[in-house]
């Protein structure tokens, strides 16, 4: 083994060295305590394979990795305890990166200008329309901390910005904000804004066509195209349909064919495809895959321009080493993980794969390949082809398949042979998106003829990735319950969602949180957390609770559909009364219905607007049940008000409940004395504040609770709560965000 090691470290010493930095970096980040002995037991391990010398080298990188990982965490920590306590200031900011978002709001990191604030980033959430990079930004606004996710389940998109050195958000005021754009960044916004133009000039820009050339090609993804990223995402393919390394290698070789087509030699064709390579990279958005991609696109190619032979894993451990040297912090991305993962993986293990498919290249016994006729030749090359691409694809998915699992618990097995097929589909439609989007500007006509036929090539794309998707076993969540469990989300005030997944069984949402909710929050969190809702509850017709039936049924296809609202005329609430859909089955519920939850969970309808009319605005017409679960029984009161109390408490009902579940009224009191008195609850669960006068109510009501003995789970302290009923026969109620424990016993 020592003399293996010592061969592999001969050959690809770079790729060991930042082999072993990475691993002192995970350690460093899990379990800081630790790192410096694992940087002793990695030089020991060095030394006695290797030398000493090799030893005293990677005991200096693992020395300089952890103190300048220590350093930049601690310089980040002093600078967001900082800007959080400045509140509103007049401040200038130059954006690096593009301005992203919709409905009037947009989002981009930037560096401060100014003394004190010199080259900090920030977070700039401004207004209007987003601006390109390099925008100088001048506005009045407020400095608010990095706050971390709120429910399980859901990507740290703090933790993401502290990677990249974001130190605080910044708010700036719609009216005290102005904005230049000087000539450079007006002609980078023009060419991108051309570029993504050009690429489906003649097509619809809301067909799926057009939706697929654009996430394909330029890494952009369509606020309505979750139905596709499904289809890719359990594919395994989700690489091949946003911007990776395998686009940036792709473009190099388009690239390096048409300059060796015109006759361009070596010498001037290396520096085009770098310089190609890096254009494509900025104008993607510098994914961090893409990134990598580049940089060990440009040390192989001047390898080849010296002629010398370049290792695929030494030049990835010679990127990976000058990254975490220049910022230790960047192997803690996720993408970052999987992107070099997946190449090491390729680099290690396509020398093992390659012999599972040999069978499918094999050469005739007694006929040489040279006396074979053309089509025996060109089905022989064919066939060496997909020997190498199924060889490739399984050295990958054996490299990603670990981290898919850990970072977003899905394991996708199917990839393997729909990498295969989709790659060629996608390195022909990006060929002729990048001659599209190059004849456009003086030759429209030939853009709109070739987006057309590429059209046909995304169509196939969407087509074969649905196809692969369809396959029983093609994905399958590594997270599931395995008791029954309840999610109740922390979200902004006016959304509201629950769900509640039985052991072993599909789970159900009680509300959605609203469009913006459901695909930023809880969809992506139900994902990771294996729980796959067949059936949703609608308590409240507002837009905060409920959601379109399209997107719904995009993200989760529903069995079943239960309501007791009445929405307005032209209201998304609307929608689901006329709504029809094969097998999906549509109950209207008024007070005494019961239905299941599964698992042996039944709820009451104690109230619902279907009764008759109970006030006038939305917040008076709230499906009110109890929930019997495991001898436990939980009120969802949602936004009801003292209209409904009123007229529960007069029908006589039983109301007595060991837990509530609250929203907040928009104009009236809730949760009254005498209601409360008719509960009696161990605890009650509020939602986030919501930044008005009826704050100060509920502040007063929870300290006369407490005082009475009841606990308050206030969800802007909490976060997302996860309630599971526990072995003896309590309630325990996990809260995410400031990771308390409370359990309720009878």
């Amino acid at each position: 083994m020592t003399a293996g090691l010592r061969r592999f470290w001969v050959k690809r010493p770079l790729f060991v060295m930042a082999a072993g930095m990475a691993v002192v970096a995970a350690v460093e980040n899990s379990w800081p305590d630790y790192s410096l002995i694992a940087g002793f037991l990695l030089c020991a391990v060095v030394g006695i394979s290797v030398g000493c010398r090799a030893a005293v080298s990677t005991g200096l990188l693992a020395l300089l990795l952890i103190a300048g990982t220590r350093w930049r965490d601690g310089i980040q920590a002093q600078d967001e305890a900082r800007f959080a306590s400045l509140g509103i200031r007049m401040v200038e900011a130059r954006l690096a990166e593009d301005g992203e978002g919709g409905e009037g709001v947009w989002s981009a990191i930037a560096r401060l200008h100014g003394e004190g604030f010199e080259g900090k980033k920030v977070n700039w959430i401004g207004t209007g329309e987003p601006p390109p990079a390099g925008a100088e930004m001048r506005a009045s606004g407020v400095f608010g901390k990095l706050e971390s996710q709120r429910n399980p389940g859901t990507m740290d998109r703090s933790q993401r910005l502290r990677n990249l050195g974001v130190v605080a958000t910044f708010r700036a005021s719609e009216m005290r904000s102005e904005q230049w754009v000087g000539p450079v960044s007006l002609w980078a916004g023009a060419f991108k804004k051309g570029f993504r133009e050009g690429i489906v000039a003649g097509l619809d820009e809301n067909g799926v066509e057009a939706k697929t050339i654009r996430a394909v090609v330029i890494g952009e993804r369509a606020r309505d195209s979750l139905e596709l990223v499904e289809s890719f995402r359990n594919s395994g393919t989700l690489h091949v349909f946003t911007v990776s390394g395998l686009h940036v290698a792709m473009l190099g070789s388009i690239v390096w064919f048409l300059l060796q087509w015109i006759g361009v030699s070596r010498r001037w064709a290396i520096p085009a495809i770098v310089a190609a390579m890096f254009g494509y990279v900025w104008l993607t958005g510098n994914g961090p895959a893409a990134v990598r991609a580049a940089w060990m696109g440009t040390v192989l190619l001047g390898a080849f321009g010296l002629r010398r032979r370049a290792d695929l894993l030494n030049t990835l451990g010679a990127v990976l080493l000058v990254a975490m040297i220049w910022d230790p912090r960047v192997i803690r991305m996720p993408g970052v993980q999987l992107s070099y993962g997946v190449v090491t993986a390729i680099g290690l293990l396509t020398v093992f794969t390659r012999k599972c498919f040999e069978w499918i290249a094999v050469e005739e016994d007694f006929l040489p390949v040279s006396e074979t006729g053309w089509w025996r030749r060109k089905w022989l090359g064919f066939r060496r082809k997909a020997a190498d691409g199924l060889a490739v694809s399984t050295a990958a998915s054996l490299g990603s398949t670990p981290l898919t699992i850990l970072h977003f618990g899905l394991l996708t097995p199917v990839s393997v042979v729909a990498t295969v097929v989709l790659v060629p589909l996608v390195y022909i439609l990006l060929s002729a998106a990048l001659v599209s989007a190059f004849v456009n500007p003086f030759w429209s006509d030939a853009a709109v003829s070739i987006n057309r036929r590429n059209a046909t090539v995304a169509k196939a794309c969407v087509d074969t990735a649905g196809f692969f998707a369809s396959i029983p076993g093609a994905s399958t969540a590594t997270r599931f319950s395995t008791e029954d469990t309840l999610i109740i989300y922390d979200l902004q005030y006016g959304a509201s969602a629950c769900c509640f997944a039985p052991a072993g069984g599909n789970a159900v949402l009680i509300d959605t949180g609203g469009d913006y909710s459901l695909r930023r929050e809880v969809g992506p969190s139900l994902r990771r957390l294996g729980m796959a809702p067949d059936s949703v509850l609608f308590t409240h017709s507002d837009a905060g609770h409920v959601v379109d039936p399209a997107l719904m049924n995009e993200m989760f296809p529903l069995r079943q559909v239960a309501m007791g609202m009445t929405p307005a005329p032209g209201s998304v609430a609307a929608d689901w009364k006329g709504f029809s859909d094969g097998g999906v089955n549509l109950v209207n519920l008024v007070k005494g219905d019961t239905f299941e939850l599964g698992g042996g969970v039944i709820c009451e309808v104690l109230l619902s607007s279907l009764d008759g009319k109970i006030g006038s605005i939305s917040d008076d017409r709230c499906l009110v049940f109890m929930m019997h679960w495991k001898g436990w029984k939980i009120l969802w009161l949602g936004d009801a008000g003292r209209l409904s109390e009123a007229a529960m408490l007069a029908s006589g009902v039983g109301l007595n409940a060991d837990v509530i579940i609250a929203g907040l009224h928009e104009t009236d009191f809730s949760l009254t004395p005498d209601f409360l008195e008719a509960v009696d609850p161990q605890a009650i669960v509020i939602g986030r504040s919501a930044g008005c006068g009826m704050d100060s109510i509920r502040s007063m009501q929870r300290g006369k609770w407490e005082k009475k003995g009841i606990r308050v789970f206030l969800q802007q302290e909490t976060g997302g709560l996860t309630v599971t009923p526990g072995t003896d026969g309590s309630l325990v109620f996990d809260g995410f965000f400031d990771g308390s424990e409370t359990v309720l016993r009878r």
